[in-house]
C-alpha cells in the first residue's frame, strides 16, 4: 500500500493529481530522468520525481524547468505527468541540437580543456578495442537528448571519478555552467575529419584553471570507465604528438586551441 511508504503523506497527495508543480531536472539520459521539487518535498519529504520523455513535450536538459502534474503508482513512487519544459530544454525530441559550422559537418562529440598556463589534464584510457593505454580528452559521444555541455559535463562526471575530488568535479561543474550554460559563451568547433562524405568535428569547451587548485587523487587502479590515469602534462609533451600514444581528438583540439585557451582567462568558481 501507498501508505506503508509514505506514511501520513498520503491524505496529502490526493489533490496533488489536479495541481500543477514545478521541477528542476536533476538527471535525463535517454528516455527518462529525475525531478526534484521543493514544493513536493514539502508534502512528501525530499523524495526525486520520475519523468518520462513521453510525458515531455521536448527533451530537457539537467537544470531545465519543469512544469508538471504529480501522480503515484502502487509502489508509492511520484511520477511527472503531462510535463512541459518551462526553460532549458537540450533539443527537439529526436534531435541533438546543432552548433553553426559547415553545411556538411557533424558534430557528435562534446569534450573539455581544462587548462593552467601551459598544461593541459588528460587522463589516460584503455578501451575495448585498445590494446594499450591512450592519451585522451574528458569527453565523448553527445547522447540523445543532451545538450553539448551537459554532454562534457556527464563526461567530466564518469571519466574523472576516482581521479579527482569530488569537491573538484564539483567546482569544475559550476565553473562550465557558469562560463557556457544559457548560451553566455559557445565551444570552440574542432574539425576531425573535414574531408569525405562525413565531415566530423568535436565541440571543445576550454577552463582556465589556473590558481585553482583541483585535488588528483591517488587512484589505485582503473575506473568503472576504463581510465587509468590522470595528470597535467604540458602541450609540448611529446606524448600529445604522437597517434600511436594520443587518440585523435585530444591530439587535434591541443594543436587547434593553442590560441583560444590563451585567451580565457575565466577560471571555476571556488566552491563555498
Amino acid at each position: 500500500r501507498v501508505s506503508n511508504l509514505l506514511g501520513s503523506s498520503l491524505l496529502a497527495l490526493k489533490p496533488m493529481e489536479y495541481e500543477r508543480y514545478r521541477g528542476t531536472v536533476k538527471f535525463f539520459r535517454g528516455s527518462f530522468g529525475w525531478l526534484t521539487s521543493n514544493d513536493i518535498a514539502k508534502k512528501i519529504g525530499d523524495r526525486d520525481i520520475f519523468l518520462h520523455k513521453n510525458q515531455l513535450n521536448s527533451v530537457p536538459s539537467v537544470g531545465a524547468i519543469v512544469e508538471f502534474k504529480l501522480v503515484v503508482d502502487a509502489k508509492g513512487q511520484p511520477k511527472a505527468e503531462d510535463a512541459v519544459v518551462v526553460s532549458g530544454a537540450g533539443a527537439c525530441a529526436g534531435e541533438s541540437k546543432e552548433l553553426k559550422v559547415s553545411k556538411d559537418t557533424k558534430v557528435k562529440r562534446a569534450a573539455l580543456m581544462l587548462f593552467r598556463g601551459d598544461e593541459v589534464l588528460v587522463l589516460r584510457e584503455k578501451k575495448d578495442d585498445q590494446d594499450t593505454l591512450l592519451w585522451s580528452d574528458l569527453g565523448g559521444k553527445v547522447e540523445f537528448g543532451e545538450s553539448y555541455l551537459e554532454c562534457a559535463i556527464r563526461e567530466l562526471d564518469e571519466e574523472a571519478r576516482g581521479f579527482l575530488s569530488p569537491k573538484s568535479i564539483e567546482m569544475l561543474k559550476l565553473g562550465l555552467r557558469n562560463q557556457y550554460g544559457d548560451d553566455r559563451q559557445t565551444p570552440e568547433v574542432v574539425p576531425l575529419k573535414a574531408s569525405g562524405k562525413y565531415p566530423q568535428a568535436v565541440a571543445v569547451f576550454p577552463l582556465d584553471c589556473s590558481g585553482v587548485e583541483l585535488e588528483l587523487l591517488d587512484a589505485k587502479g582503473p575506473n568503472s570507465f576504463g581510465v587509468h590515469e590522470m595528470r597535467w602534462l604540458s602541450r609540448q609533451h611529446p606524448d600529445l604528438r604522437d597517434r600511436s600514444l594520443t587518440r585523435w581528438p585530444l591530439l587535434r583540439a591541443v594543436c587547434a586551441l593553442r590560441g583560444a585557451c590563451r585567451g580565457r582567462s575565466r577560471s571555476p568558481r571556488r566552491a563555498e
